[in-house]
Order: C-alpha cells, then structure tokens, then sequence
C-alpha cells in the first residue's frame, strides 16, 4: 500500500476524487470540501455527524418570557405548518427536522451548499430561506440560530412519529393540511 500523497507519512487507503491519489483519512478529513470532493462517498458523513443539539439555543424560559423570541419561533412555526399543509403526504416531523436542520447548516454551521434529496425539503428550504431573508432580516444571526435551534429541540421533544409536532403547533398558527 502506497503512502498518503498529502502528508507522505501514513498509509493511503481512501482513492481521492479531486486528485486521483491514495490519502490517508486524516488528510481526507482535513481537506476535504463540498466543491472539490464532488460525489465522494466519504464528504456524505461529515454532514451526518453534526451535532444540532450542541448549537446554542434559547430555553424554554427564555423563548417563554420574550415575546421578540416567540414571534420569530412563530415565522418559523407558521412556514413549517404552510409546507406540510401544501404537502402532508410527504412533509412529517421528520421531514421539518431535516428542514430546520438545513437552515442552522446555513446560518451556524455557514454551509448551503448540501444536496437536498427530498422536494418537500427543496421546497421548504425556499420558502423558509425567502421568509428569513424577507421578514427576519432584522434578527441578528446568532439570535436566528438560537431560536431555530430551539425549534429543533421542541421538533425533538414533542414528536412521537408521523406529524405529531406539526398537529400540536397547528393549533397556534391555525394553519392545517386540506
């Protein structure tokens, strides 16, 4: 087995893409961006091991006793609640997880550039990307971040399968799959 081309002290054993060599995973990981590593079967799990319950977020308390913090939840809430009512077949608590997820991928994680696999996520991630660009362009990103995190965590906490996040917040925004 050859040695890694990048650091020239390890045993490559990954086939890179972008430069036709054997590197080590180590360099693989340290070198590795969305642009250059294009198809690569090893760029997919970066973005599997975020960690989103480790981003900042506002307590329940603190969203409780601000009504500023509750009325951005309320945007986001809403947009969900518009999304999974234009397509309930295929937009479950699952799927407005993944869509809140996209959104902290590009507003903490500073990343916007992940393929979207599913058109419900395609199509929330438009209207949720237009609405905090048209409505929430006063908040100030990290006070974005805390309160989408936030979200994912009530997602997390109330979801028991199916659409059951969605259905709970449905009763406040009034917004209900036809």
């Amino acid at each position: 087995m050859a040695k890694c081309t990048v650091c020239d002290s390890r045993k490559g054993k990954r086939k890179c893409k972008s430069t036709g060599t054997f590197i080590c995973s180590l360099c693989c990981g340290e070198t590795r961006e969305q642009e250059k590593c294009e198809g690569c079967s090893f760029i997919s799990p970066v973005l599997a091991s975020r960690n989103y319950r480790s981003v900042p977020y506002f307590s329940t308390e603190e969203m409780a006793k601000s009504p500023e913090l509750e009325g951005i939840a309320e945007n986001i809430e809403k947009l969900l609640c518009m999304v999974w009512a234009a397509d309930s077949k295929n937009f479950n608590d699952g799927t407005a997880a993944r869509l809140v997820e996209r959104m902290i991928d590009k507003y903490h994680f500073k990343d916007d550039k992940q393929p979207m696999a599913e058109l419900a996520i395609a199509s929330g991630d438009q209207l949720l990307s237009q609405a905090v660009s048209q409505e929430l362009e006063h908040v100030p990103t990290e006070k974005l971040v805390k309160v989408l995190a936030a979200v994912y965590r009530a997602i997390q906490r109330r979801t028991i399968g199916g659409s059951s996040y969605l259905e709970f917040v449905s009763h406040f925004t009034q917004i209900y799959p036809k």
